[in-house]
């Protein structure tokens, strides 16, 4: 198995769920994550997916051409997911750094919410193939446009930080979530916070606000 515990190791237990499968279509999507999470991409099958959703092959490949496909939807379902709930919060903040505190905290609750899913996106889509590893870039490309265009929105005065320096946030970012995700650390990722934002603010030349 290579997905780890869920509960968070021991943390204090995981948040309630965000997405919450309704459709046929979505049960597929939430069964791919979760046989994911367990099996690994490379190892999951469609049969394993059916048999996780319990639902038949031909309801399956009315809905998507092959693995790879479902694969990328549930991809592109939890990525929109979170861009939503950072977007959302960032807009309600009153200054760009609150805006940058209160998105990466509904980033990592979200995650911590959604452990198979946190998976699937952060770890095993590099095992996904070149059409996994071209959603990816292009995630990450999303998340430093967020944060290159966010940092005059609110504030008025503030410049935008180069895109090289927006694309090492999100790098460091990424790569602190995948050495907690890749050991099962769902439930901790909150705790990840202050660190966060102590290495984004140090790259951005702008110190974080004492709490």
């Amino acid at each position: 198995m290579t997905g780890a515990d869920e509960s968070g190791e021991g943390d204090g237990g995981t948040a309630a769920r965000q997405f919450l499968p309704a459709s046929q279509r979505e049960r597929l999507i939430d069964a791919m994550a979760t046989t994911v999470a367990e099996q690994g991409y490379i190892a999951t099958s469609v049969a394993d997916v059916l048999r996780a959703a319990r639902i038949s092959r031909r309801t399956f490949y009315e809905r998507f051409a092959d693995k790879e496909d479902c694969f990328l939807a549930a991809y592109d379902l939890m990525v929109e997911l979170c861009l939503g709930r950072v977007t959302d919060a960032f807009d309600a903040a009153e200054t760009w750094s609150e805006g940058i505190e209160e998105a990466l905290d509904a980033l990592l609750e979200l995650l911590a919410a959604e452990p198979a899913f946190a998976r699937l996106c952060v770890v095993e889509v590099l095992a996904a193939g070149p059409r996994g590893l071209a959603r990816r870039d292009a995630t990450m490309q999303r998340f430093a446009a967020f944060i290159h265009a966010g940092r005059g929105q609110l504030g008025g005065s503030a410049e935008p930080p180069p895109e090289l320096v927006a694309q090492a946030i999100v790098g460091g970012i990424y790569e602190l979530l995948y050495s907690h995700i890749v050991r099962g650390e769902y439930g901790r990722l909150p705790q990840l916070s202050d660190e966060l934002l102590h290495y984004t603010f140090m790259l951005l030349g702008t110190p974080r606000r004492p709490v």
